[in-house]
């Protein structure tokens, strides 16, 4: 779950919610970072639709699990 804020607090507790409902919580950035991830949403529709899938997504690498 990527989590843009311009508020740090905030942001961990978003990251702790996604956590506790078993994802894993990236921190995305300030706010204006949200416009580019909300701008996925309808490209991950379409290849859900094109291919008949239900799980498309974007995976981030490179980020160890412990690193916040």
């Amino acid at each position: 779950v990527l989590v843009c804020s311009d508020d740090d607090e905030a942001k961990a507790d978003v990251i702790k919610l996604a956590e506790a409902a078993g994802m894993r919580g990236i921190d995305a950035g300030p706010l204006a970072n949200a416009v580019a991830v909300e701008a996925l949403t309808p490209v991950l529709l379409y290849i859900n639709k094109r291919y008949k899938v239900k799980g498309a997504g974007i995976r981030i690498t490179g980020i160890e699990q412990d690193k916040a």
